[in-house]
């Protein structure tokens, strides 16, 4: 059986979550304006992609 943690433990955990995952939709949205951006290097731009196996930029 699962071990629960007190309520304010539960609610610190699920705020550092919370934040964590915030962290992680900025990161994700700096790589996405990256790589739709025309000002870097195409081939830069697609060696990341590719790198990550997101969409590859092709302009």
């Amino acid at each position: 059986m699962p071990k629960h943690l007190p309520a304010h433990q539960a609610a610190a955990a699920l705020r550092a979550a919370e934040d964590e995952l915030a962290k992680l939709r900025g990161c994700v949205r700096e790589v996405a304006a990256f790589l739709h951006d025309q000002a870097h290097d195409l081939p830069t731009r697609q060696a990341l992609a590719q790198h990550l196996d997101l969409p590859v930029p092709n302009q």
